[in-house]
């Protein structure tokens, strides 16, 4: 009778190491497959280059598709966030190439 005790106390422990060591590998493996939303862009980036020329003077800048109705304008290292306000990244940039050469 004792060693019935013992044996069902020994796989009772078991069972519970065991549970905790499915538990840990099943957390690792959630936060493992959780990804970040930067991982869900392209490595391509929808960017496009225009250029204005104003009394001689000429001033280009990068205007980069975030992806969320904004658009990143990049003019001589100086980065700046526009909203798009509903249209969408072609159409602004369609707009933008009535009176900038954009490639």
């Amino acid at each position: 009778m004792r060693l019935f005790v013992y044996e069902k106390h020994l796989t009772s422990n078991l069972l519970s190491i065991m549970k905790k060591i499915i538990f840990a590998f099943a957390l690792l493996a959630s936060i493992g497959f959780t990804g970040c939303s930067s991982d869900d862009d392209s490595s391509s980036s929808n960017c496009t280059t225009c250029s204005i020329t104003l009394l001689d003077i000429t001033t280009s800048t990068e205007y980069c598709d975030n992806g969320d109705g904004t658009v990143t304008a990049t003019t001589e290292g100086e980065s700046e966030t526009v909203d798009l306000e509903g249209i969408s990244f072609d159409a602004f940039i369609a707009q933008l190439g009535l009176i900038a050469d954009c490639n």
